[in-house]
């Protein structure tokens, strides 16, 4: 059995938590793990830090992400923009897409010199594709990939659009395994590649249940609200209900957790009394703090095509700590919740109708109250462990 694998990211452990939860079954699983990401200096820093002190028994390679060497940042700029200018008129060998996707993927290369001999690489992230290759090309072993989003639908550079798509195309099918975070995803990227991914498995972003704490029924006072992001800011989907907020503070608490943007804050949020701001907090214990909530909101605004084919980890997060999920309809989040009638309900984003939605919540809340452990229960059986068995068995083979 292959027992070394070596793992490739163009972020940091912090801003990847399902990099980490791959790395923590590897090493369940008694494989050894090497690691190749970057280091920012930014709000993550602190919980970055931490989670290396976890995964003491990983050999973690790390690249300065900032500035420093300025040299190496400066050329790796001038490098990405080139690429990504010829990028519009030629269709550019692999190596050179890969630079035009991402400045990080050479970096990803000279840092290969640093590992020992992988018996499977792992990537993450459109930057980390050729370098993924390159690696299984030079150590001899086989390369697997995660489309955790998709990526050709992120954001609205339309060349960025082009040069990831391309990418994709090009590296996906000489993959060992791709594993998908929802089902549309993957039918999406089928559709680029014009052809079935033989090699593929769907693998839902599912937490470990034991992060999830037996739910307390409430029986009284307000109805408690929560909705959590690494950055509590601008164009995440909070618009759609912070008025309704403000109209029901008799009735409402709205819990909000992460990074706080302070011209956010003093532009939408300050003034609302019936909002609590919580700080960022770890995952195990953001889960555990789900537990004291009665309605988790996954307001996803549909802002780009991946924003609508992805299936949040928020959403998931809720539903594992059994409480009443209300979303957006994005196309991903609809057809989840179709299968869990008990467990959720959407509101339409494009005429909003949140305020109707939620007030019906509202005059249900005994009821909503009273079915959390049962919903809680019936979904014990969705998490990482089980899902994760999938994984493991792609790279046992």
């Amino acid at each position: 059995m292959s027992n070394k694998i070596l793992f490739l990211t163009t972020l940091n452990l912090a801003t990847n938590p399902r990099l980490v939860k791959e790395i923590k079954l590897a090493l369940l699983n008694d494989f050894s793990v090497e690691v190749i990401c970057f280091e920012f200096d930014n709000w993550s820093k602190g919980s970055n830090e931490k989670l290396k002190l976890q995964l003491e028994n990983v050999n973690i390679i790390t690249i300065q992400a900032g500035r420093n060497p300025f040299f190496s940042w400066i050329t790796s700029v001038i490098v990405e923009y080139v690429f990504r200018f010829l990028g519009k008129y030629f269709s550019l060998p692999i190596p050179l897409l890969s630079q035009a996707v991402s400045r990080r993927s050479n970096l990803i290369l000279k840092a290969l010199k640093q590992v020992s001999k992988p018996d499977r690489v792992v990537g993450h992230n459109p930057g980390a594709l050729w370098p993924s290759i390159f690696a299984s090309e030079k150590f001899q072993c086989p390369a697997g990939f995660d489309v955790e989003d998709y990526h050709p639908g992120e954001g609205d550079d339309m060349n960025m659009h082009f040069l990831t798509n391309e990418l994709m195309i090009r590296t996906l099918s000489k993959m060992d395994y791709v594993s998908f975070a929802s089902p549309l995803i993957l039918e999406a990227v089928k559709k680029d590649l014009n052809e079935d991914i033989s090699n593929s498995l769907t693998l839902l972003n599912y937490f470990p249940a034991k992060e999830f704490k037996k739910p307390v029924i409430l029986n009284s006072g307000l109805v408690k609200l929560v909705w959590f992001s690494q950055n509590i800011n601008t164009g995440r989907g909070l618009d759609y209900i912070l008025s309704f907020v403000q109209q029901e503070a008799g009735n409402i608490e709205l819990h909000l957790i992460g990074n706080l943007n302070a011209d956010f804050h003093d532009v939408a949020l300050k003034g609302i009394q019936n909002i609590v701001f919580h700080g960022s907090m770890s995952q195990n214990t953001l889960h555990q703090q789900l537990g004291d909530f009665d309605i988790g909101l996954a307001l996803e605004p549909a802002k780009d095509e991946n924003n609508d084919l992805a299936i949040s980890n928020k959403m998931l997060a809720y539903l594992q700590a059994g409480l009443f999920v209300l979303a957006s309809n994005t196309k991903a989040q609809e057809s989840y919740l179709k299968e869990l009638p008990n467990h959720g309900i959407c509101f339409d984003y494009k005429i909003n109708d949140l305020g109707i939605v939620l007030n019906n919540l509202i005059n249900e809340i005994d009821s909503i109250r009273a079915k959390r452990l049962t919903r809680y229960i019936d979904f014990k059986n969705r998490n990482w462990e089980n899902e994760s068995v999938k994984l493991l068995n792609v790279w046992n083979k």
